[in-house]
Order: structure tokens, then sequence, then C-alpha cells
């Protein structure tokens, strides 16, 4: 193949990622609960009777990139863009040669004729468009299970800054007793979008309440995302 002073990027993700947080990657924040193993291969914390946990993980294996921007030494484009200069750029029309991004099909998002033209890189690393809560509940009905998503900046000498992915609520998980069976309940993000933040935290936060005389059984998550790492 031969070589060349830049690169190809791809404009459409991946759709097919995913990441297991294990129950072994999440701290419950109010002591309740218990590491246990009902057999190999199986891993869970359990939650006692009427005891609130609340669980949190620091999704770290989640790659996080804040796009390149043109330099005189790098990602030169061949062609002038509409700054004048070689792209990608904060301007629009300056995410490649004329403002023209690909060749067809092209997203309708990103066809100058109809944008305008893209400004700055296009966007990568990886975008969570959902997650599968795991758990079981056991014995009786469960009172409380509640899960979120957020996202935290931090810049020096500002307080931390939490964008809410998924919002704190019940969010469709269920609290009935499945007679020793897991839930997999998939929890979508209303608006996925690709975190390119400097600094940024992903958190996953779960939270369960059992019922009287019940446990909670927490196996962990999976987030499903979209990348674009070429």
């Amino acid at each position: 193949m031969t070589r060349t002073n830049t690169f190809f990027e791809q404009d459409t993700p991946n759709t097919d990622g995913q990441f297991f947080v294990g129950a072994s990657e999440f701290i419950d924040t109010s002591g309740f609960a218990t590491t246990a193993s009902a057999g190999q291969g199986l891993f869970t914390k359990n939650v006692p009777a009427t005891d609130a946990a609340t669980f949190f993980a620091n999704v770290s294996a989640i790659l996080r990139r804040t796009g390149q921007y043109a330099t005189p030494s790098r990602v030169q484009e061949q062609f002038g863009t509409a700054a004048s200069v070689p792209g990608p750029t904060v301007v629009i029309g300056t995410g490649s040669p004329d403002g023209v991004v690909g060749y067809p099909p092209t997203l309708a998002a990103q066809m100058a004729t109809l944008t305008g033209g893209q400004s700055g890189p296009i966007p990568k690393g990886f975008e969570i468009t959902s997650i599968d809560v795991i758990y079981e509940v056991d014995t009786t009905n469960a009172t409380v299970a509640t899960c979120s998503l957020t996202v935290t900046s931090f810049a020096n000498g500002v307080a931390p800054a939490v964008t809410s992915r998924i919002a704190l609520a019940n969010n469709g998980l269920s609290l009935v007793n499945a007679n020793g069976l897991p839930y997999v309940i998939n929890v979508p993000v209303p608006n996925p979008v690709f975190s390119t933040a400097n600094d940024g935290e992903t958190i996953l936060n779960v939270n369960f309440t059992p019922g009287a005389g019940g446990t909670v059984k927490f196996y962990g998550a999976v987030l499903r995302c979209n990348f674009n790492l070429n």
C-alpha cells in the first residue's frame, strides 16, 4: 500500500460495541451490599432485605477522544477549505476539502449541500446508546430500583460540571420477584452523543432496596455503544 502524509477517517461509526461493567467494578456507597457467588462464573453483590444500596462505577473502559484540529505539521488536507486553510477547524465548511465530506452514501447531516459543510473534526470515541441492567429479585418484590448515567467534566479551578445522559429514575427496572431468574433490562439513552470534552468521567449509578424478607443480587451492567476509532 502506498504511503501518505495524512490519514483516512470513517464518518459513520460502528454500532455493535459492548462493555460489561461487572459487580466487582461497583462500590456500594451505603455499605450494605456483600459480595457473593452462587457458583462458578456467577459473581454478585447482594443487598439484604430493606437495605438501600447505592452502587456507583467509574466506567474506565470508555475511550474518550476530544478531536484533532489542523496544525501546520499534522492533519493537512490536500486542498483548501472554506477558511482558505487546510481543515479541520471550527469554521463551517472546513471538515474536509471545500467542506465536502466523503463519497456517497453520505449522511444527510454531513452533506455540504444541505448543511453548509462540516466544521471541526468528525466525532470519535464512544457514544453510549443504552445500558442493560442485570440483577435478580428474590423471595419478595423489591421496593426501589433506579439507575442513572452521567458524564462529569473537570477543569482547573472550576466546579465539576455534571451532564445527565440517563436521568436518575426507575427507567423500567422491574421490582417483581422473578423466582431466582435474573433480569436484563435495557434502558435507552434519550439523546446519545459522543463524549468529546476534556477530562471527562462517565459514571453509572444503580440503586436497589429489597422488600421485607427479600434480597437483590446485582450482577452488573452492559453499556451498548456506537464507536468510531478510525
